[in-house]
């Protein structure tokens, strides 16, 4: 199930996990094809971050960010800046091989695990999931993201020539 969705487990050194909640099959999908898998969001600016225990694989990221900072509302206590409302927020993936993927609005999780995937004759890639969940970045567009973009890119270099 996993790997036709470009997901791959990064297994804990330790052995052990802390998170209670897994991937599983929607129980209401008739079907037993829609995946839920819990899901961090990160807000580097502020060292932050909101869990999803329950991100179904069919619903956009626009829907999850609408609801959770929305225009209109007042910004989260750490937001400073008053940056984090839904319309201006950019969301990215990272994949297994360090390529840095900008989510769309109308995106859902199931097309981030598709364009996740290498190219055809690259070694395989996809997204991954540590302690049983994906991550993803979310910054405001503009400063925030291209300082967030160029330091990813620049960690991301170090690490693969390292290795």
């Amino acid at each position: 199930m996993l790997q036709e969705r470009n997901l791959f487990v990064a297994y804990n050194p330790n052995g052990s996990s802390e998170n209670p909640h897994e991937p599983h099959f929607d129980p209401e999908d008739p079907d037993h094809a829609t995946l839920i898998i819990p899901v961090f969001f990160l807000y580097p600016q502020y060292a932050t971050s909101d869990f999803i225990a329950q991100f179904v694989e069919d619903t956009t990221f626009s829907a999850h960010l609408a609801q959770m900072f929305p225009p209109q509302a007042p910004p989260p206590d750490w937001d400073k800046a008053g940056q984090y409302t839904a319309n201006i927020l950019v969301v990215y993936a990272m994949t297994r091989r360090k390529r840095l993927l900008k989510v769309g609005k109308k995106m859902t999780l199931r097309d981030v695990c598709i364009a996740a995937k290498a190219k055809e004759g690259e070694p395989k890639d996809g997204l991954e999931l540590k302690d049983g969940c994906l991550t993803f970045v979310v910054v405001p567009k503009g400063g925030v993201e291209q300082n967030w973009v160029d330091e990813f890119k620049r960690t991301a270099r170090l690490e693969l020539n390292h290795n």
